[in-house]
């Protein structure tokens, strides 16, 4: 399937993982292997969540949906950590959510009210 066919979520996630895989190489060794890879566990979990769900019907979406939207919080809540803990500079957590996450929320978001309406 060709990259502009993919959902909007989809696309702006895949995104999300190429920064994440550039920006956690970078990490001090002691938060590589521990904060670093649950970044981007977490992330690849999103990921397939939203491929597992454009996957269902209307009827059955709903449950994928809910758990990528606490994956999702809790993807943002250890890039504050990173941030917090000088993993990321102010500029690139800056990116993070001006090029990535704050878009991908509002569709999250958008996904979660939807499924709540069906």
């Amino acid at each position: 399937m060709k990259e502009l066919k993919k959902p909007k979520l989809y696309r702006k996630l895949y995104q999300l993982l190429k920064f994440l895989y550039q920006t956690v190489d970078n990490f001090e060794k002691q938060y590589k292997y521990s904060l670093g890879e649950e970044i981007l566990k977490l992330a690849w979990q999103c990921m397939d969540l939203v491929v597992k769900a454009n996957a269902l019907s209307k009827e059955t979406k709903q449950g994928k949906i809910r758990k990528l939207s606490i994956a999702f919080d809790q993807l943002k809540i250890r890039l504050r950590m990173a941030q917090e803990l000088d993993q990321l500079s102010e500029g690139q957590f800056s990116q993070l959510q001006t090029e990535h996450m704050k878009e991908a929320g509002k569709l999250i978001g958008g996904w979660v009210k939807w499924s709540n309406n069906e």
